[in-house]
C-alpha cells in the first residue's frame, strides 16, 4: 500500500455492505437467525458498487457449520465485474483456502472461528500474508453483565471474555477488527456506543462496527463518539433494494417482500448515507 493509499484509509470513515451468503444466495435476518431468502448476491453487490461503496465483505453463515466450500464461484465471478475492495468470511479453515481467495479476487479474509479454535493459524496468515490482508471477526453478547466470544455464527458459546481474546488477537498484529454485537443485529435500532468507545480504548488497529445500524443519526454518533474506522451494513442496504414493480420480478423470497411490507420496514441506499454523514462533518468518500 502506498503511503497515499494508506494516508486516505486513514483519514477516510469506510461504509461497508456485508453480504450474508446461504448456498450461493443472498439472506438476512435478526440476531444471525431466522435467515430469509433476499436474492442475487451479484446483483446487490453491483448496485453498491455503483452507488460508491468503500468495501463489500462477503460472508457464508454456514460454511464453519457444515464444512461447506467458502464462496469461491461466486467471489471469482463478481470480482471481474465490480472493483472495490472485496472481504471474505465464514468457514476459512486453512491456508489453502486463503491463498485461493485472494488468488481469484478477495482483497482480505475474514477470520473467525477458526482464529479461536487455533490461534496460531491466525499467526501464521499474518506472517505470510501481512496484516492489511488479515481481520478478524468478534461475535459477542452481554452474558451476566461480562461480554462473552461466540463463534459458529452466533452459535457456541466460547467462555472466552471478550476483551481477553481483544487483547489476544491485538498481539498477534492483524489489520483489522469486526466486532459484532449479537443482540443488535438485524434490528436497525442503533450501534451499542458505549461497547465501542469500549473497544476503540483498547484496540489500536482498524475497528469495524457491525450489528445495528438504523437512524442516520446513531451511525453518525458512531463514528463522532467512538472514533471507529468503519461501518458494516447489511439489512439497513438490503432493503432499500428490494423494491421491484411486482412480486414476480424479484428472485428473492415473496414471503420476504411481504414481511417488509406488513411491518413497514424502510432502507437507504449508499449515497444517502454518506451524504448524511458528510453533512456532519464526517469524511467520507462519494
Amino acid at each position: 500500500m502506498s503511503a497515499e493509499l494508506y494516508l486516505n484509509f486513514k483519514l477516510y470513515k469506510r461504509i461497508i455492505s456485508r453480504l450474508d451468503v446461504k448456498n450461493g444466495i443472498l439472506v438476512k435476518g435478526i440476531n444471525l437467525e431466522g435467515l430469509r431468502n433476499l436474492g442475487d448476491p451479484e446483483h446487490f453487490s453491483k448496485i453498491y458498487y455503483n452507488q460508491k461503496i468503500d468495501e463489500i465483505h462477503f460472508q457464508d453463515i454456514v460454511a464453519s457449520l457444515y464444512n461447506r466450500d467458502v464462496l469461491f464461484k461466486i467471489i471469482e465471478k463478481i470480482s471481474k465485474k465490480i472493483f472495490v475492495n472485496v472481504s471474505v468470511g465464514g468457514g476459512i479453515k486453512n491456508i489453502n483456502e486463503v491463498d485461493k481467495l485472494l488468488r481469484i479476487g478477495a482483497d482480505k479474509v475474514v477470520i473467525n472461528t477458526a482464529a479461536v479454535k487455533n490461534p496460531k493459524f491466525l499467526k501464521k496468515l499474518v506472517d505470510v500474508y501481512g496484516s492489511s490482508t488479515i481481520s478478524v471477526a468478534i461475535e459477542t453478547a452481554k452474558i451476566e453483565n461480562k461480554y462473552e466470544v461466540f463463534i459458529e455464527t452466533g452459535r457456541e458459546k466460547t467462555g472466552i471474555e471478550l476483551f481477553k481474546w481483544i487483547n489476544d488477537v491485538q498481539k498477534l498484529n492483524v489489520g483489522e477488527i469486526i466486532v459484532t454485537e449479537i443482540s443488535m443485529e438485524g434490528r436497525n435500532m442503533g450501534f451499542n456506543l458505549d461497547l465501542y468507545k469500549d473497544l476503540r480504548s483498547r484496540i489500536d488497529t482498524q475497528l469495524v462496527a457491525h450489528g445495528g445500524a438504523g437512524p442516520f443519526s446513531n451511525i453518525a454518533d458512531l463514528f463522532n463518539k467512538t472514533n471507529v474506522d468503519a461501518v458494516s451494513i447489511a439489512s439497513l442496504f438490503h432493503y432499500n433494494n428490494i423494491k421491484p414493480a411486482s412480486l414476480s420480478e424479484y428472485k428473492g423470497s415473496n414471503a420476504f417482500v411481504k414481511f417488509l411490507k406488513d411491518e413497514d420496514v424502510v432502507g437507504t441506499s449508499v449515497k444517502s448515507l454518506k451524504k448524511y454523514l458528510l453533512s456532519k462533518k464526517i469524511k467520507v468518500r462519494l
